[in-house]
């Protein structure tokens, strides 16, 4: 991510589409336990390890967007309200045939469920396209596996998860670089874990 924590940019007066999603963002000290996890998870799967500053969970990809309407998103997500909570990442699994090697909780903690459902029905609402298939909360650890990862990970990755952030992509020839241009932070003394 090439944004400091914490850090909200100004908004941008580019007239070309943005490609854009909301997600969770580790800090340094998560990152870098992710890494080492995915590192390990590498070693017995092959395939490509995605790199530290790239980890994250994604709660909505919204693809291309005209600048408007990253300013609708900037102003839709000021309005959501969730709980802090803590994510263990203790579990490893693949889809697509072993192509997305990824790492996520036992159960997704109920503050995360809550925040997920309550921002796709926000972004529905304001007429974003979500999709339609069941939120899974996993962090994308290495792609194009050749072997199937182990079934936990060992020791888990304890995340604390205070905020969530609206994140800005650029594909390149080595990939997709991150961006941070919205942080929003969560609630500590909530009874309910979403709403508008």
């Amino acid at each position: 991510m090439t944004q400091q924590a914490g850090a909200v940019p100004a908004r941008d007066s580019g007239t070309s589409p943005q490609r854009v999603f909301f997600a969770l963002w580790p800090d340094e000290r998560v990152a870098t336990a992710l890494h080492a996890c995915a590192r390990r998870i590498h070693a017995q799967t092959g395939g490509r390890l995605m790199q530290r500053d790239s980890l994250h969970l994604t709660l909505a990809f919204l693809g291309d967007q005209p600048p408007e309407r990253v300013d609708t998103l900037r102003e839709l997500a000021a309005t959501l309200q969730g709980e802090v909570f803590q994510l263990q990442l203790s579990r490893a699994g693949a889809w697509q045939r072993g192509r997305i090697v990824w790492g996520g909780p036992e159960a997704t903690p109920q503050a995360l469920a809550a925040l997920a459902e309550g921002l796709a029905a926000a972004l529905r609402a304001q007429g974003f396209e979500v999709e339609a298939r069941p939120f899974a909360a996993h962090v994308t650890l290495v792609r194009n596996g050749r072997q199937p990862p182990p079934r936990e990970i060992d020791p888990p990755v304890s995340w604390p998860v205070g905020e969530f952030a609206l994140m800005r992509s650029h594909l390149g020839g080595e990939g997709a670089r991150y961006e941070c241009i919205g942080r929003w932070p969560l609630s500590r003394d909530m009874q309910a874990g979403s709403g508008k």
